[in-house]
């Protein structure tokens, strides 16, 4: 071999090489990463484990609070915002979407959007009241109120309700 096909075949092992490094670099920080994320990971699963009898003694002091034969499943919550509804005369201009719920292990919570076009001031406060005296059972998530375009003094609404119902222990 000559002294050029030497050095091209030092180069060539050397770029092989650096290409090499330089992957191995990149798999040793991505492992890295993970096994920083991991530990944070376990860090707060271990801190919820410790903290377990104070979410428990919690949980049996807000069920203690709290009447199961007052919460609403999807179909109660429904209905009863429809009664309401009916109640301040917005139910013809009134769009509800289905109850949209969640399952869980001690509860379900259920979200339901009802959106109101064309209302006034004086039937958007007796609503509010009337969800304001089913807390904490029935709860506004949010509330957008936006003049109507087509007659400012008229009021659209969009509200996110939300109630929950107690599983059975």
């Amino acid at each position: 071999m000559t002294v050029r096909e030497k050095l091209l075949t030092l180069l060539f092992i050397l770029v092989i090489l650096f290409l090499w490094t330089g992957n191995l670099l990149g798999r040793t920080s991505e492992w890295n990463n993970h096994r920083k994320q991991a530990q944070a990971d376990l860090l707060t699963q271990q801190q919820w484990l410790d903290r377990s009898d104070d979410y428990t003694i919690g949980l049996a002091r807000a069920l203690e609070r709290v009447d199961p034969e007052k919460t609403y499943d999807g179909q109660r919550l429904s209905g009863r915002i429809d009664t309401m509804l009916r109640q301040v005369s917005l139910s013809a201009s009134a769009d509800i979407d289905p109850v949209k719920t969640r399952e869980g292990e001690i509860f379900n919570d259920h979200n339901i959007r009802v959106r109101l076009n064309r209302i006034s001031i004086a039937q958007l406060i007796r609503l509010n009241k009337l969800l304001s005296q089913e807390t904490p059972y029935i709860n506004l998530q949010s509330v957008r109120i936006s003049k109507n375009r087509r007659k400012p003094e008229e009021l659209d609404a969009r509200y996110q309700i939300n109630s929950f119902d107690l599983k059975n222990q």
